[in-house]
């Protein structure tokens, strides 16, 4: 008898994750079918399987892998009403938190709308931060003005480089050494920093590269100690000749008795660290979690440190990370047990967006980095083989010619490109020579978050303004931010399929045919036809 619990005790120690795992599924069953009315009505309609799932999930660290169109916001929604039915935590406790403050307003809306609530309401990293300073310290930090006017930022930089070069003799020989060595820009003879064309040029560099500096917001030495060896010699020059810019910011914050972004979120950790915030909440839901920085990873580390019951509900899409330019690392996403602790990851299978073509053309093409991690998304309508097409860009106005002979009137035409500056030049008269269409044109940057019946994304070329855009950092890019992915084009490839999933019925590729680019032949291979008209 003694033997056969024995063998039982080992084989359940040998296969614990198993055993949880069961275990897991067990309860979420249980849960699932006792409380079927709730995920019925709890949104506008039922949940699938698959977000009940990620609902119920009792892990202190989850992290929900969704898909584009997989319902995300209806989830976290859920889980925040979840926690309130089953009396697992008050209002108060719950922390909902979002990148941009419309999607802070937006989640707000719906669970208004569906938790017929005012006590929970979404906020931003730096509103949280803003909270946790005016609550430790008793003092309400206010946020400069330079925060939200690029041109002020540039002024202000133009006017410390000019001084810096033109009463330096180092400087100046150090600023023309950086543009023509590294930026490869040509320089002009003498006092080039009276250049109009230069400083238009320069201007938002030095303003990315001192946001980048106040991004880390570490002492100098730290920097330079944290850059990769093989630049760290030149990083520590272009530090030096940074430094001014970095100062006459803080001069300016000083005067203007102000904080920037990253000051808030580094205040909010010192008061924290300090312990004059206890943090109130036992659940902290994230959305958009693969836009994490580590700034901002630490800081949810913080909160969660001063209460080791606290979990983390983390929703995001690993295949849709194309923030790091803006300090996100995907790291956090891909490895994340590996930062939060132990749980578990689940994914979101169904997507009530594009068809299953688009789909099946987009997921092939984004997991072809074997680092995106894998997850199954599965659509509900069927789509043909023209659902996704490559065309010659010479033929826009005959795509155009011919939507307005079909498209309905409330059907959203969504024209994306890798630059602003590359708005084709037809889209001036859309409104005269289309007025049936209803047309919009953004990057694709902006279009994260949005969707359309119809997408055509104009641009796929190589060369400077070319898509997959060629890498063309700074060293204080390379030394600041975090590391680049091994595999080629990674964040560029993450793009495309941001763009083509923008889409519920077709998408358009349009390529230049003189000058294709790369991804165009990685497209044919995935076996997108190319139309020689629309």
């Amino acid at each position: 008898h003694c033997r056969e619990i024995w063998r039982k005790c080992l084989a359940w120690l040998q296969d614990s994750e198993g055993s949880r795992q069961q275990h897991n599924q067990a309860y979420a069953d249980a849960m699932l079918e006792a409380h079927a009315d709730f995920f019925t009505q709890i949104e506008s309609s039922p949940l699938n399987p698959s977000q009940a799932r990620a609902v119920v999930n009792g892990e202190s660290s989850l992290l929900v892998l969704a898909g584009a169109g997989s319902g995300k916001t209806s989830v976290l929604v859920a889980r925040a009403g979840w926690l309130l039915a089953r009396g697992q935590a008050d209002a108060g406790q719950i922390l909902l938190l979002a990148f941009g403050r419309k999607a802070a307003e937006e989640m707000d809306e719906r669970i208004r709308e569906r938790l017929h609530t005012e006590e929970i309401t979404a906020r931003t990293f730096h509103s949280l931060a803003l909270y946790i300073i005016q609550q430790g310290s008793k003092k309400a930090p206010v946020v400069s003005k330079l925060e939200s006017d690029a041109t002020a930022r540039h002024q202000l930089f133009l006017r410390t480089w000019r001084q810096q070069c033109s009463e330096k003799k180092a400087q100046a020989k150090g600023w023309r050494q950086w543009l023509e060595e590294e930026m490869q820009w040509v320089v002009p003879e003498g006092n080039f920093w009276d250049d109009e064309t230069l400083q238009r040029r320069l201007a938002p560099r030095l303003d990315r590269w001192v946001s980048l500096m106040r991004m880390h917001g570490g002492a100098q030495a730290e920097m330079i100690a944290g850059a990769p060896e093989e630049c760290r010699e030149l990083f520590g020059k272009r530090i030096k000749l940074m430094a001014p810019l970095l100062k006459a910011w803080k001069s300016a914050l000083k005067a203007e008795n102000a904080v920037d972004f990253s000051g808030l979120i580094h205040q909010a950790m010192v008061i924290l660290e300090k312990g004059r915030f206890i943090s109130p909440w036992k659940h902290i839901l994230v959305d958009e979690f693969q836009d994490i920085s580590p700034q901002r990873a630490a800081l949810l580390e913080a909160l969660r440190k001063q209460n080791s019951q606290t979990t983390l509900f983390a929703v995001g899409d690993d295949w849709q990370a194309i923030y790091r330019f803006s300090g996100a690392q995907l790291s956090l996403t891909t490895a994340f047990h590996q930062t939060f602790g132990e749980g578990e990851h689940c994914h979101l299978d169904t997507t009530y967006r594009f068809n299953s073509r688009i789909g099946d053309i987009a997921n092939r093409f984004v997991q072809q980095n074997p680092h995106q991690l894998k997850k199954p998304l599965n659509s509900l309508t069927p789509g043909d083989k023209k659902a996704v097409t490559l065309l010659d860009e010479s033929q826009l106005d005959a795509l155009l010619d011919k939507l307005s002979g079909y498209a309905k009137e409330d059907e959203r035409i969504l024209v994306l490109a890798r630059y602003h500056h590359l708005k084709p030049a037809s889209l001036q008269k859309a409104a005269t020579r289309w007025p049936k269409l209803q047309i919009d044109f953004m990057t694709i940057h902006a279009s994260k978050g949005q969707q359309a019946d119809y997408v055509i994304l104009v641009g796929l070329q190589e060369g400077n303004d070319g898509f997959p855009a060629p890498a063309r950092e700074s060293i204080m890019e390379s030394a600041l931010l975090p590391q680049v992915e091994d595999f080629p084009d990674a964040e560029e490839r993450r793009l495309l399929y941001v763009a083509l999933t923008r889409a519920r019925a077709r998408v358009w590729l349009l390529f230049n045919k003189d000058n294709p680019s790369r991804f165009v032949e990685a497209l044919k291979q995935l076996d997108v036809p190319v139309a020689r008209k629309p």
